[in-house]
């Protein structure tokens, strides 16, 4: 069972609205882990959910590629990047390396909203299992 506790949350512009959507509904599974985000997404989701979340570059500012490196390092649960494919941005940076990074490393990533609810249940399930584990080895969760 991975100890990894960091959960990197992203969105296109136009999604942003949908991931603070899904995050306001399943908040205690949010609250337990780390955030990690973009800059504009990671202000979104302070101001709309009160939430902490460490907000890295923006992405044309090079945030994927700080978010690529912190995947490879094994300290990420999972990976919510809601895209928006009907507008994709002109100056999006390629973010191929992002993808293969969580792939290599088996982190689970959610490009849409139906994947994202999928996710969100896992970790849900994840938090579940882990306090269940810490509970029968007698410490404290």
């Amino acid at each position: 069972m991975s100890l990894a506790r960091t959960v990197i949350v992203i969105a296109h512009e136009r999604k942003v609205p949908d991931l603070v959507k899904l995050i306001r509904t399943r908040i205690e599974v949010f609250q337990e882990y780390r955030l990690l985000a973009t800059l504009e997404t990671g202000t979104a989701l302070e101001q709309e959910l009160g939430l902490e979340v460490t907000s890295l570059f923006s992405g044309h500012k090079g945030g994927e590629i700080q978010l690529c490196g912190l995947v490879c390092s094994n300290t990420i649960r999972a990976v919510y990047f809601l895209r928006d494919p009907v507008a994709p941005a002109f100056d999006e940076p390629d973010i191929t390396p992002f993808y293969r990074a969580c792939d290599t490393n088996n982190v689970p990533m959610a490009t849409n909203m139906v994947a994202a609810v999928a996710l969100t249940y896992w970790l849900g399930r994840h938090l579940q299992q882990t306090k269940a584990v810490v509970a029968d080895a007698g410490g404290v969760d």
